[in-house]
């Protein structure tokens, strides 16, 4: 059975990341993968390293451009009809609305479409929030099934006409790594940044609060260092990724004093290795669908503060396995944090308790499984 699996852009985040997983543990006897996206970023070299074919030929980006869009729809088409896919795989709100209509007019047998969280969860205005679930709506009737990959984002579409049928919750997956341990972890970090070494060799007491992610306004960082200014215990805030929004946290960073207490170490291949370095890990997002992130936190047995957005619920039940907080609210990831900082034993406990629950609940096996019943179900 030929594959076609799609996506927008070829960067290495949640989305590109769950693209990877699913090609390269679909049975290879059962499916022949290849994979398409703008550029040849991160995720192409990834899936040729691991033999999967794989191109960034698309000639499309995120950002809307009418003429761009146009001619990446007829490439489109004409991609299409040449490899003839008997399922076209369509990742992302761009090549998702552009591949399940080109999809129809080829005539594709069927047309699976996952959305790893809905864009009208994110700052616009409300106009910009019903054309966009508009668009959404539409690239679901289209598709033939739809996965969402959490609880909350189905839910968030119960009342939409014509599609309940077509949407099944599938979590994300993840491998079992345990990556380094906490000495050596923070050993590798201090290469990246030198004046860490000497911060973690200051004091025995030192609690490092860690986060790792895109540098963009939807994952929260700027409320994370708000409240790492409001905080005076021992403590250093790590955060790990690059993004858009790095000028503008690194100027927050400089209003508020904090040089000595926060460090930004960009980009960081295979981050999740370095997880144990980390007493506490800080998820501030504004919106999610079902972060790989929470699950790796949860592997590394970190206990966890996150906002209960999108599926964070579904992994972290508070007060068990983690602290969720509201989302923009500096004062709740405070006394999250002052919390844990108190309460070691309680912060121990929670850690343990969620990586109980990630192994046992979410593996990258049951993720192909469930998705590998929707081809054989839809064909």
């Amino acid at each position: 059975m030929k594959v076609l699996i799609l996506i927008t852009k070829s960067n290495w985040g949640g989305a590109q990341r769950y693209v990877f997983d699913l090609a390269t543990n679909l049975h290879k006897d059962k499916y022949d993968v290849s994979v398409m996206a703008g550029g040849n970023g991160p995720l192409i070299q990834r899936l040729q390293q691991a033999q999967i074919k794989a191109n960034g030929d698309l000639p499309i980006g995120r950002d809307i451009s009418v003429m761009d869009d146009v001619k990446a729809f007829f490439k489109l088409i004409s991609i299409l009809k040449k490899e003839k896919p008997d399922i076209l795989h369509i990742n992302s709100s761009k090549i998702g609305g552009l591949g399940s209509l080109a999809g129809r007019l080829v005539g594709i047998k069927r047309i699976v479409f996952t959305a790893h969280g809905w864009a009208f969860n994110e700052n616009r205005t409300f106009l910009s929030k019903i054309i966009i679930g508009i668009l959404h709506w539409i690239t679901i009737i289209l598709s033939h099934e739809t996965i969402v990959v959490s609880e909350t984002s189905k839910s968030q579409t119960d009342n939409w006409p014509f599609i309940n049928k077509k949407m099944t919750v599938i979590h994300n997956g993840i491998n079992i790594d345990p990556g380094f341990s906490k000495v050596n972890a923070q050993l590798e970090l201090s290469r990246m940044h030198p004046q860490l070494s000497s911060v973690f060799k200051s004091s025995k007491d030192l609690v490092v609060v860690g986060s790792v992610g895109e540098l963009h306004h939807i994952k929260g960082l700027n409320y994370a260092l708000e409240a790492i200014s409001n905080l005076n215990q021992n403590l250093i805030y790590i955060i790990i990724g690059t993004g858009e929004e790095k000028e503008r946290l690194e100027k927050q960073i400089k209003d508020l004093k904090l040089e000595s207490k926060v460090f930004m170490l960009g980009f960081v291949e295979n981050a999740y290795q370095y997880f144990r370095a980390f007493d506490i890990f800080l998820l501030p997002s504004l919106s999610e669908g079902l972060p790989y992130i929470a699950l790796e936190s949860g592997l590394s047995s970190l206990p966890t503060i996150a906002t209960a957005v999108g599926g964070i619920p579904e992994v972290i039940d508070d007060m068990k396995s983690g602290i969720l907080i509201q989302p923009r609210k500096p004062s709740e990831i405070k006394h999250g944090i002052e919390f844990y900082l108190k309460h070691k034993k309680t912060r121990k406990e929670h850690g343990l308790a969620l990586h109980d629950r990630v192994v046992s609940e979410f593996s990258i096996k049951k993720m192909v499984e469930k998705t590998e019943k929707i081809y054989s179900n839809s064909l």
